[in-house]
């Protein structure tokens, strides 16, 4: 045996010898298996998560924490250029909800690597893909090419972002193990002069010149071209690590049965076109977003069910795939106007962590994936054995994936659906090869969606399993080994041990399970069905085993005593019960342990310590009892029977919010459009230039004065793009005669203006239209992407005949500064152009005392914009967590636009006649849980008929008994307060 284990030692050894690197650093390598950290395999399950979405930061470590709690060693993490730079040649790593040195600090406390990925352009459904705004005007150049002037433009961005991402690599004691650069482009031609193949070639450069020296990767978009690997066609911009993204589902919002077809195609992709690397998955759905127009989040049950996890993310490491990006586990909110116009607020995306930061079952599904690929070690490296219909099964319904370690020869068998649609409950036998011969394990299931592994010949500490049809969700190395099994109730589960000879003997607890051993073949098997609960069950070869149905699994967690993101299995504690464990370690004769509980329940801690005899929830010891088989066991509280109270919104202030279409408004301080040429890409339908951002207001609403003379006009042809779902409105000489309401499905919107109700002058008529805005696009929006204009593409005057007439001059009003970002820490893309948001109506200290009352449940009884404001107190206790939100409602047939300013954040965009968000989660340091806060509304009455509320309230999704500290985040430091701001009227 001593030989044996020499043996498979030196393979090991030699099989890592093998391994390569890019020839900058050798702590990070790879090989076709997996990727190698400091000599050592590791299986990368990850998470995407955006700060920006995130605005604060203590919230940060909230959601790595819970990430690390649910099987997660890895984060991936975009970078949004035009979150950080306001203008060109500004950047701010320093505000708070931009402090990224922060944010990789943040995760190396949690125990997870970084991906990094900086762009330069990053799609994520974000304001133009993340490109920077002032790029918007054409001035960026032709965006993801080669040309100069777009490379001038993006350089600056990855040297100043690529400074902090290069001290922060794991060759420098960070946390960040691979860089991507770019986004899903498509390699269309395999020829060392196209100008994508050089633009891949500027960015590698680019990021060596930034000190970067990790691997670099990149993202295929789907299976629709092979692009950027070293092993297919590599005729210039190949990175280090291919990565192929991938979002299968095909789920409806309303039919449950829709889609579910999983690939299995993976394998033979990589094999093509990336054979000497890891299969790595750097996008793979863990949600997916919903439009303008389409359905909330919460309706999408088939995209939140745990069975998408254990088919899918089962599916692909089936396919032998050892690098898995969720996308995205933590989604966040798209506040101030930072979505690009294809998604609302919300970008939940129906996330694993949902907005709210709560933990849904999705997650707690892809945790026992998650600590099953930590400890199998033989899982880093293997081969397809076999796959296919009846594999290994004596039913043709069943499709196994075979895997074989080539070292030890340990198997995993992966048993999915022939059909993965199925609904179907099936029985079937599947047989094994082991290091004993084959072995038939009878009275298997997959009930509906269901994938179930088995393993053979699989080491859990100095006992190896010699096969289990028991799930495997985990095993630690304590005083003795201990071994997690889960399966659903009702199913059997059946393993044996390597070195159990016949007459062994065990004692249970817990749960009835039928617990029962059979001889033969010279080893014991162990049979059982899975009870309601927790069994457990003492082995005489001193193994220890949990076994646990879903719900119970659910609530099991291994916190890691080390601060390594690759945990062995003596480096964990074993805890079964509470909603969350964020942390745990031993202390003397205490294991302390920090988590979150929704209702009392009982803690389990096994850490195989004699000496340890008590339990620390939250800083609290609790009366401990030790079991038979040595867990400690007490009873832990939850937040069910906490007192939260939410005042009501009443004592609204109110203020006009559009004095701008009076013929008389003093707009002196606006800017003159008078531009008659355009770096923009997008021609102009008339002169002068219209285009927003070429006067430098990219964000938000904007709001135009166009004069004329005389009263021969009768009408004006408007075009508008503000982005899917805007709408905008135009007042003559203060009479609305007209606009468009938006529409869910377009991004200009062309109308013909009659005058015929509106009074004209001989001298100065004033034309004032109020463009929405609901982003610029990405790029896959023709014609220009984010160099789309913004604002009115084109306006003609007409007179009878619809003769042409002239504007005698146009002026143009945006968010207060335009690109100056006077309020750095909100950033650049909180704001917009309403007269209210220019005078810092929405920042906490404006005076409204001089207001009149008024509430926007009584709203506006004809068209324009009218300001709401009031201020709340909350006093939740500062050990809970209490995720809250804003809930909003109008009639259905109401044409408004609603926006909601939380301590000047703008957190809710509303607009009833498309929909379909009504309530918008507020996080904890956004609005203060334990203070002061200051609420402002803006109603957009887009016809003569008005608009108002019928609801406006707060409310809680949950509430969560915390060793976290939410009562300590501090709000003020986010929440800069009001200056005078006349200037910008």
């Amino acid at each position: 045996m001593r030989l044996f284990n020499f043996l498979l030692g030196v393979i090991a050894l030699l099989s890592v010898g093998f391994a390569t690197d890019n020839g900058l650093q050798k702590v990070v390598s790879w090989d076709k298996y997996s990727l190698l950290i400091n000599g050592e395999r590791v299986f990368v399950m990850s998470g995407e998560f955006h700060y920006q979405r995130l605005p604060v930061p203590e919230l940060w470590l909230d959601v790595f924490q819970k990430f690390k709690a649910n099987g997660m060693n890895t984060v991936s993490i975009y970078f949004f250029w035009s979150y950080h730079s306001a203008s060109q040649g500004t950047y701010d790593f320093t505000t708070p909800g931009k402090d990224i040195q922060l944010l990789f600090n943040m995760a190396k406390e949690a125990g997870l690597y970084v991906i990094a990925r900086p762009g330069p352009y990053c799609n994520a459904e974000t304001n133009a893909g993340g490109f920077a705004l002032w790029t918007s005007d054409g001035s960026g150049g032709k965006y993801r090419t080669s040309d100069e002037t777009y490379r001038k433009a993006w350089s600056e961005w990855i040297k100043e972002v690529g400074v902090i991402i290069e001290k922060n690599q794991i060759t420098n004691g960070g946390p960040v193990i691979l860089v991507q650069i770019e986004n899903e482009l498509q390699q269309t031609k395999y020829d060392p002069n196209d100008t994508l193949v050089k633009y891949m070639e500027q960015l590698k450069t680019a990021m060596r010149e930034a000190g970067i020296v990790v691997p670099l990767t990149h993202n295929e978009k789907g299976f629709r071209s092979k692009s950027w690997s070293t092993d297919y066609n590599n005729v210039g911009g190949a990175i280090d690590v291919y990565g192929l993204d991938s979002y299968p589902g095909g789920l409806s919002c309303t039919n449950p049965d829709t889609g579910f077809n999983l690939p299995r195609t993976y394998y033979q992709w990589f094999q093509t076109v990336s054979f000497t690397q890891p299969e790595y998955l750097p996008e793979f759905e863990a949600g997916w977003f919903q439009p303008w127009g389409g359905y909330f989040y919460d309706q999408c049950q088939a995209e939140r069910s745990p069975e998408f996890a254990d088919v899918y993310y089962k599916g692909v490491i089936g396919q032998r795939v050892t690098l898995l990006n969720l996308y995205i586990a933590f989604g966040g909110t798209n506040w101030g106007h930072s979505a690009a116009p294809v998604v609302y607020t919300s970008y939940d995306y129906d996330s694993p962590l949902r907005e709210t930061r709560e933990v849904l079952d999705k997650f707690k599904q892809f945790k026992l994936i998650a600590l099953f690929t930590r400890v199998s070690n033989g899982l880093q490296k293997t081969v397809m054995e076999s796959n296919g219909t009846g594999n290994a099964v004596d039913k043709p319904a069943i499709w196994t994936w075979v895997l074989r370690n080539p070292d030890t020869q340990g198997g995993f068998y992966l048993a999915e659906n022939n059909n993965t649609r199925s609904r179907a409950v099936t029985d079937f036998t599947m047989t094994v090869n082991t290091s004993a011969g084959k072995i038939s394990i009878p009275n298997m299931q997959l009930s509906g969606r269901q994938s179930r592994w088995v393993v053979t010949d699989y080491p859990i500490g100095n006992e190896t399993l010699l096969y289990s049809s028991a799930e495997v969700l985990t095993y630690g190395t304590f005083d003795r080994p201990v071994v997690v099994f889960y399966l659903k109730g009702g199913q059997t589960g059946e393993f044996a041990f390597r070195s159990l000879q016949q007459n062994s003997t065990f004692k249970t607890y817990g749960a009835q399970s039928d617990f029962k051993s059979t001889q033969g073949n010279g080893t014991t098997k162990f049979v059982y069905k899975q009870g309601k609960g927790a069994t457990i069950v003492q082995f005489s070869n001193g193994v220890l085993a949990y076994l646990l149905d879903i719900p119970t699994a659910y609530t099991f967690f291994a916190p890691a005593t080390t601060s390594n993101p690759s945990i062995l299995p003596d480096q964990q504690i074993f805890v079964l019960g509470p909603y969350l464990v964020r942390s745990a370690k031993v202390d003397g004769r205490v294991v302390h342990v920090v988590g979150d509980n929704a209702n009392s329940t009982t803690i389990e801690v096994y850490l195989g310590k004699q000496e340890v005899n008590t339990i620390e929830w939250n800083g609290k010891e609790l009366q401990t009892t030790r079991t038979k088989y040595g867990s400690l066991v007490a009873t832990i509280p939850g937040a069910e029977d906490r007192s939260i109270s939410f005042p009501s919104l009443t004592d609204w202030k109110s203020a006009d919010s559009l004095p701008e279409l009076s013929p008389s408004y003093d707009d002196k301080n606006w800017k003159i459009v008078n531009k008659t040429s355009t770096l923009s890409p997008v021609k102009p339908l008339t002169l002068p230039v219209l285009f927003s951002s070429d006067y430098g207001f990219y964000t938000g609403a904007k709001i135009y004065r166009g004069y004329f003379d005389g009263k021969t006009a009768t009408s004006a042809n408007i075009t508008v793009q503000g982005g899917n779902a805007a709408g905008w409105n135009a007042w003559l000489n203060g009479k609305l005669v007209g606009g468009h309401n938006g529409n869910a499905s377009q991004t200009a919107t062309t109308v013909l203006l009659k005058f015929e109700n509106a009074s004209l002058k001989d001298k100065d008529n004033v034309l004032t239209v109020v463009t929405d805005y609901n982003g610029h696009d990405q790029t896959s929006t023709g014609p220009a992407g984010g160099e789309n204009p913004r604002g009115i593409l084109g306006a003609t005057l007409l007179g009878a005949n619809n003769q042409k007439l002239d504007f005698s001059r146009w002026k143009i009003q945006g968010n207060a500064a335009g690109s100056a970002n006077i309020d750095a820490v909100r950033g650049p893309m909180n704001e917009g152009g309403l007269y209210g948001e220019r005078l810092g109506w929405h920042l906490p200290g404006f005076d409204t005392s001089r207001w009149e009352a008024g509430s926007p449940l009584d709203g506006l009884d004809k068209s324009g914009i009218r300001w709401y404001t009031t201020r709340f107190d909350l006093k939740i206790d500062g050990d809970l967590d209490v995720p809250l939100g804003v809930e909003l409602g109008a009639t259905k047939e109401t044409p408004a636009r609603v926006m909601v300013f939380v301590n000047g954040y703008q957190y809710a965009k509303f607009l009833p006649h498309i929909g379909p968000q009504t309530r918008f989660p507020i996080p904890p340091g956004i609005v203060n849980t334990r203070g002061p806060n200051t609420l402002s509304i803006s109603l957009w009455a887009q016809t003569d008929s008005g608009a108002k509320l019928s609801t406006v309230g707060l409310f809680e999704y949950g509430r969560y008994q915390s060793g976290f500290g939410f009562g300590g985040i501090k709000g003020e430091r986010l929440q800069p307060k009001w200056t005078d701001r006349m200037k910008y009227a």
